[in-house]
C-alpha cells in the first residue's frame, strides 16, 4: 500500500502571551524526543531504555518492546503534530510509518525473525518461564492492538481507503487468533515466548486459560488484553464494523472476570527490583470485611495495565450502552484515587513493591476523567487539572543540565558492554532525547533517572487528550475546559495561571462561550470582563455562559489564587510510609517537600519561579490545526 507522507496543514501566526503552562509546546518538544531516540539503522525502530545515570548515558533496544511500543509512536506523532504543528523529523516519522505497516501481513502485526535483533526474544525473565523461544516471527495481540490505534488516528486524518482496510484486517487477524470460550475469549499465556500472549507464525503452543491476574511478566494478565478491546470498541464506534464490535464484547466479559479483580497487595511481600515485573509483584489477599472488591474495580499490582483495561472497558461501555462496565470503571476509577496524591496526579502504580508512579499511567489517567466526564458520569474536570498541571508536565523530561549532573555524579557506577553490536547508542543522548518520558517517579525524584518508550508513548498522548479536551468546538460554540494556553478556530486561551488568577479569551468566530469553573474557586468570586467592561456572569452549573459574541471580542475572567500548603501521606502502615508537604498556587504544586538532594536522581517540582505574582510574556507561532477532532 501507498505510504501517507506525514502532512498536518493548518493556521500560523504569531502571538505574545503568558509564559505559562504551553500544551502545544511540551508537544513540539515530545516530536524531538521521538526523533531523537529512533534508529535509522534498524527499520526506525526507537531505542526502548535511556539510561541517564551513568558516567556515559545511553540508550537501548529493548527486547520486543520496541516493536510494540514503537506502534505507540505511529499514534503519537501525529497527535503531536495536531498539537504543535512541528515539522522536526518529518522524514524519520514517514519512514517509520512505511516500516511499520510493512509488519502488518495476513490480519496480524509482526515481529519478524531477524540476525540484527537477537535479543527480541527475551522480555524481562521470560526466557526462564517460557524458554528461549524459537527464531520465527511472531505478533502479540496488544501490539497488534496499539498498531490498529496508529492506524484508526492516520485514517481519521488522511480517510485513506488503503488504511481503513488495514484497520478491518487488523481486527479480524486478532479475532481469528483468539481463543474462545463460551460467550468470552482471550489470549494464552504461555501461547509462545518472549512476553505473554506471544503467537508464534507457526501457530499457540498451548492455550490454556490464565487462572490469575498475576501471570505473566508484566505482573497483570487483562492488561494484555486491554488494547484489543479498546482498539475494537473505538473502531467499532468509527464505522460499526460488526466484527470489532463482536472483539470487543469477547474481550469485556473476559477482563471483567472476578478472579482478576480484589484483593490488595501483600505488605510483608519483597518489593520489587527497579524494572517493577510481574514476577516481583505481590499476590493477591481478600478484601476487607464487607467489601466486595472484584465487583467494583479494585485493583492490586501493575497500575498501568489495570488502567488500560478500565479504558477499553469505557470505550466498550460508550460504544455498545453496557451500563455495568461504565459502572465498573466508575468504581474503580474512584478506587484509585486513593493510591498516592490525586490533587498533584501522582498514582502509586505498584503498591507494597516499587511504590512509584509509572509514566505510561499518566496518559491513561488522563484520558480516564476526561473520557468518564464525556460519557456524563460525573465531573472530573478537576482531577484532569491536577494531573495535567502536575505530574504528567513534570514527568517528562525537559531539563538538560539536571540530567547532566545526575551523570557527572554517576561517574563511578559500572556499564556493562553490550551484550550484542546494534543495540546501544552513546552520542548525544541527553539532547537527543529531550522530551520523552520518565520510567518511574516518586513524588519528588526520578531515582538514578531513566526512561522507557512505552511511557514515552502513553505520556505523550496524555497531552494530547488534555490539550484536545481544553477547549472543544462545535458549530460556533466553544467549550472551554482547561484554563491552560491555548490556540483553536473559534478563540485562543491566554492564561496567566498559577501567577494571577486570570485568563483571557481571544474571540475569532464564537458566537457562544462556556467556560468551565476554574477547581477551587467559588462562583461568587469570578469577575468578568468583555472588551474592558465588567458584565454580569450567567452561569450554568459550573460553567460561565457568554453569548452573543463578535469577532474580537475579549473576554476577560479574573478569580483570586490563594497558596497554601497541606499535607498527604503515601504508603501509609508501612514501612515506606511519607509525609509530603504540598505548596499550591491556585491547583498548581509550586513546591514540595521534602527535597531530593542526591546528585544521582532528577529532582521534581523544582518550581520556585511560579510562586511569583506576575507572568512573564513570551512571542510564540501559534498553530491551529486544520483537522482537530482525532476521536481517540
Amino acid at each position: 500500500m501507498s505510504v501517507m507522507y506525514p502532512h498536518y496543514p493548518g493556521q500560523r501566526y504569531a502571538a505574545t502571551v503568558p509564559d505559562t503552562l504551553d500544551l502545544a509546546g511540551r508537544a513540539a518538544l515530545a516530536i524531538h524526543g521521538f526523533g531523537g531516540t529512533l534508529d535509522p539503522a534498524l527499520d526506525y525502530l526507537p531505542f526502548g531504555q535511556v539510561s541517564y545515570a551513568r558516567r556515559q548515558p545511553f540508550m537501548d533496544h529493548w527486547a520486543s518492546a520496541d516493536i510494540g511500543c514503537g506502534a505507540k509512536l505511529c499514534e503519537s506523532f501525529p497527535m503531536m503534530r495536531a498539537m504543535s504543528g512541528s515539522t522536526q523529523y518529518l522524514d524519520e516519522e514517514a519512514g517509520m510509518q512505511a516500516a511499520f505497516l510493512a509488519r502488518v501481513q495476513d490480519g496480524l502485526f509482526w515481529d519478524f525473525r531477524d540476525p540484527r535483533r537477537p535479543w527480541r526474544n527475551v522480555y524481562g525473565d521470560s526466557d526462564k518461564r517460557y524458554g528461549p523461544g524459537d527464531d520465527e516471527d511472531f505478533c502479540i495481540p496488544s501490539h497488534a492492538a496499539r498498531m490498529l490505534r496508529a492506524v484508526m488516528v492516520r485514517w481519521q486524518i488522511s480517510r485513506d481507503p488503503a488504511l481503513e482496510t488495514v484497520a478491518g484486517e487488523l481486527i479480524r487477524g486478532m479475532r481469528r487468533i483468539a481463543i474462545v470460550r463460551g460467550d468470552y475469549a482471550y489470549y494464552p499465556e504461555k501461547g509462545g515466548w518472549g512476553e505473554p500472549t506471544t503467537y508464534p507464525r507457526s501457530g499457540w503452543r498451548d492455550t490454556a486459560e490464565a487462572k490469575n491476574e498475576t501471570e505473566g511478566v508484566e505482573g497483570s494478565m487483562t492488561g494484555y488484553h486491554a488494547h484489543p478491546l479498546y482498539a475494537a470498541s473505538v473502531w467499532y464506534r468509527l464505522t460499526g464494523d460488526p466484527v470489532a464490535r463482536d472483539l470487543a464484547t469477547r474481550m469485556a466479559r473476559y477482563c471483567l472476570q472476578p478472579k482478576f479483580w480484589g484483593g490488595r497487595p501483600d505488605p510483608d511481600r519483597k518489593r520489587a527490583d527497579a524494572q517493577g515485573l510481574g514476577a516481583h509483584i505481590a499476590a493477591s489477599l481478600p478484601d476487607p470485611p464487607y467489601t466486595a472488591g472484584a465487583e467494583l474495580g479494585h485493583w492490586y499490582s501493575h497500575f498501568h495495565a489495570r488502567a488500560t483495561v478500565l479504558r477499553g472497558l469505557l470505550e466498550y461501555g460508550r460504544a455498545t450502552g453496557d451500563e455495568r462496565a461504565l459502572e465498573f470503571v466508575l468504581r474503580s476509577y474512584t478506587y484509585t484515587l486513593t493510591q498516592g496524591i490525586p490533587r498533584i496526579g501522582w498514582i502509586n502504580c505498584y503498591p507494597a513493591a516499587l511504590n512509584q508512579c509509572e509514566g505510561c499511567a499518566l496518559g491513561d489517567f488522563t484520558a480516564l476523567g476526561i473520557r468518564l466526564s464525556d460519557a456524563g458520569l460525573g465531573d472530573f474536570w478537576d482531577d484532569v487539572d491536577s494531573m495535567v498541571r502536575n505530574q504528567l508536565v513534570e514527568q517528562q523530561v525537559t531539563r538538560a543540565d539536571l540530567l547532566e549532573r545526575a551523570a557527572a555524579a554517576s561517574s563511578g557506577a559500572e556499564v556493562e558492554a553490550p551484550a550484542h553490536p546494534g543495540i546501544r547508542r552513546t552520542d548525544q543522548v541527553i539532547a537527543r532525547s529531550l522530551g520523552i518520558y520518565f520510567g518511574m517517579s516518586f513524588p519528588n525524584r526520578v531515582a538514578r533517572p531513566w526512561s522507557m518508550v512505552c511511557c514515552t508513548g502513553n505520556g505523550t498522548q496524555g497531552l494530547y487528550y488534555a490539550w484536545e479536551g481544553a477547549v472543544r468546538e462545535q458549530g460556533d460554540t466553544a467549550d472551554i475546559n482547561l484554563l491552560v494556553n491555548r490556540a483553536a478556530r473559534l478563540c485562543d486561551v491566554d492564561s496567566f495561571l498559577p501567577y494571577a488568577g486570570k485568563v483571557v479569551i481571544r474571540n475569532k468566530g464564537a458566537r457562544r462561550i462556556s467556560v468551565r469553573r476554574p477547581g477551587g474557586v467559588s462562583r461568587r468570586d469570578v469577575r468578568v470582563e468583555i472588551n474592558g467592561t465588567p458584565v454580569e456572569a450567567d452561569w450554568i452549573g459550573n460553567r460561565l455562559i457568554c453569548c452573543r459574541l463578535a469577532p474580537g471580542d475579549a473576554i476577560t475572567l479574573a478569580f483570586p489564587v490563594a497558596e497554601r500548603t497541606d499535607r498527604y501521606t503515601v504508603n501509609a502502615h508501612s514501612d515506606q510510609e511519607q509525609v509530603y508537604a504540598c505548596t499550591f498556587r491556585g491547583t498548581t504544586l509550586v513546591d514540595l517537600s521534602p527535597k531530593d538532594t542526591d546528585p544521582r536522581n532528577y529532582p521534581l517540582y523544582e518550581r520556585a519561579h511560579l510562586r511569583q505574582d506576575e507572568a512573564p510574556l513570551k512571542t510564540v507561532e501559534r498553530f491551529v490545526p486544520d483537522a482537530v477532532a482525532l476521536d481517540w
